[in-house]
This record gives C-alpha cells, sequence and structure tokens, in this order.
C-alpha cells in the first residue's frame, strides 16, 4: 500500500473518531437534562342527581372553566328547546381512527335537548389545563365501560331507549333519596306513561325552573309552560333533568311491580304510597303540612 493511501485511510479514521469520541464522552461526563415537569393534574366528582348547572359551578370552582356557557357551548344548555328556537343543539362526535363512533350511547340522545344525563356521575383524574372536550371524553370513556352490553341487551328487549331509561333514571334520582323505594316508584312511573297519566314529578318542575333544595312546589311553579314540567304534560320530560347514578339507572331498567298508583315524599324523604287518589289526598293532608 502506497503512503499517500495509508495516510488517506488515517484521515479518514481520525474524522470519524472525532464525533463518535465527542458522542461517547458527553454520554459518560455530561448530566442528563432534567425531566419535563410533570402536567397538574385535579380531581373531578360529579355527585349523582347533579345537573348541567350544578357541574359547570363546580368545574368554574376547579379552574376548567370560567362561565357556564363554556360548558353549554360543548354539552348543550340546560333546560333548553332547541328545536323550538330552530336551532342546533351540539353535537359531539368522537370517533376512533376508523372513523367509528367511539361513544355509542350518545347517539341515543334526542337532537333537540343538551347531553344531561349523560355526564356519569364518578369522580374523574384530569389535567388541570384540560380543554372541556377531554374532560368530557374521560366521562363518556366511563359511562360506556359503566353501562355493560346485558344492560343494553335489556333496553332493548325492554324496547326502550337509553335515553328514555335515563330521563326515568333522572327522576328517581331526583325525587327518591332511599334506593330501595327507587324501584316501587319507577313502576308506579312507568305505568302511568302507559296509560297516559301525567307523572306530577315536583324535582322535574324544579329543573324548569331553576330551584333547587325541597321537593315541593308551589302552584304557581306547577304552571309554568315547559315540557319538562310534568304537572302540565304527560309524557317523559323533554329530557333528562339531571345526571343519574348507576343505581338510578338499573332501578328505572328493573322496576318492582305494586299496585300503587300514587306516592309522595313527605319533609324527612319517607316516600308514602296510595293506590287510589282518595288515599293519595289523605297521605298530601297527613305529611305534606
Amino acid at each position: 500500500m502506497s503512503l499517500n493511501k495509508k495516510i488517506t485511510i488515517i484521515s479518514l479514521l481520525i474524522l470519524l473518531a472525532i464525533p463518535v469520541g465527542s458522542f461517547w464522552y458527553f454520554r459518560r461526563f455530561q448530566p442528563n437534562p432534567p425531566p419535563w415537569p410533570p402536567r397538574p393534574e385535579i380531581k373531578i366528582t360529579i355527585i349523582p342527581g347533579w345537573n348541567l348547572r350544578q357541574i359547570a359551578a363546580d368545574w368554574i370552582k376547579k379552574g376548567i372553566i370560567t362561565a357556564p356557557e363554556e360548558l353549554y357551548k360543548v354539552a348543550g344548555a340546560p333546560v333548553y328547546n332547541y328545536s323550538s328556537y330552530k336551532k342546533q343543539a351540539p353535537v359531539l362526535k368522537f370517533e376512533d381512527a376508523s372513523g367509528t363512533p367511539r361513544f355509542p350511547l350518545l347517539n341515543t340522545k334526542e337532537a333537540n335537548v343538551s347531553y344531561e344525563g349523560y355526564l356519569f356521575p364518578d369522580t374523574y383524574q384530569v389535567y388541570a389545563d384540560a380543554k372541556v372536550e377531554d374532560v368530557l371524553k374521560r366521562i363518556f370513556d366511563n359511562l360506556e365501560e359503566k353501562i355493560t352490553s346485558e344492560t343494553r341487551a335489556e333496553i332493548k328487549r325492554q324496547n326502550k331507549t337509553f335515553f328514555e331509561v335515563l330521563i326515568m333514571a333522572s327522576l328517581l334520582e331526583e325525587e327518591v333519596k332511599d334506593e330501595s323505594d327507587r324501584a316501587k316508584v319507577a313502576d308506579i312511573l312507568w305505568r302511568r306513561l302507559a296509560r297516559g297519566w301525567a307523572r306530577q314529578v315536583d324535582s322535574s318542575v324544579h329543573y324548569a325552573v331553576n330551584r333547587t333544595g325541597t321537593v315541593f312546589t308551589t302552584s304557581k311553579e306547577r304552571q309554568v309552560d315547559s315540557l319538562y314540567n310534568t304537572y302540565k304534560y304527560p309524557g317523559l320530560p323533554l329530557g333528562p333533568i339531571s345526571n343519574p347514578g348507576l343505581l338510578a339507572i338499573k332501578a328505572a331498567l328493573y322496576p318492582s311491580p305494586n299496585n300503587y298508583w300514587y306516592f309522595l315524599s313527605d319533609e324527612e324523604g319517607k316516600i308514602h304510597y296510595a293506590r287510589t287518589l282518595e288515599e293519595h289526598n289523605l297521605n298530601k293532608a297527613k305529611y305534606l303540612r
């Protein structure tokens, strides 16, 4: 091999050795860069029976939103009948990579109302700076998991929709505090629905007039012209009046058969049943003083 070739080869080896050696040196002796600071997280809890107004108020406290309208813009406004104002309710379209709807239960919602009822009560860990859509994804993931295939099959077997079951469950959640009574009241309300009777549920009126607290209503409130007013309009309300928990959903789906047609809740929340209107009026005189 000629001297010039040897010099060329040695030069190339030196040129290659410099970056390799530098890389080894920095990997060996230089400190690792500091890790990125963790993204702050917070916990949010949706209480069974909370409605969109109450959730919005809590999310304002948690710093997720600054005004209720930020939630309503995405999930829809409570009590609002969009079709009566010729407006389009918000539509949430979450799809996977293949274009398949990620949350099929959302497709059961009627088009003219908000997503009230679909914000499943639970405790969620979310990023403190998360967008409303991201928080809702977390909630809807949980809803899809909690509503099992067996539950969905039973809803279909009963020729109901998940939306109808949610409406009934929301009434039970608000109207009946004792879980042992919910299935009984569910049976009464489903049978009243089948007969075309007015439901006459005070909590639905509260939702319409934006009032919380006692389940009792005034005669003026019961005259409010709203499709959520179950005193004025027969049938189910326009949509859910709150976001019911799993126990209320199961009570709506698996009612306990009984012979009562009327019920009322006293000041302590105890349910009193009646088979006839006369018995019901006696209960009102006795327990609703």
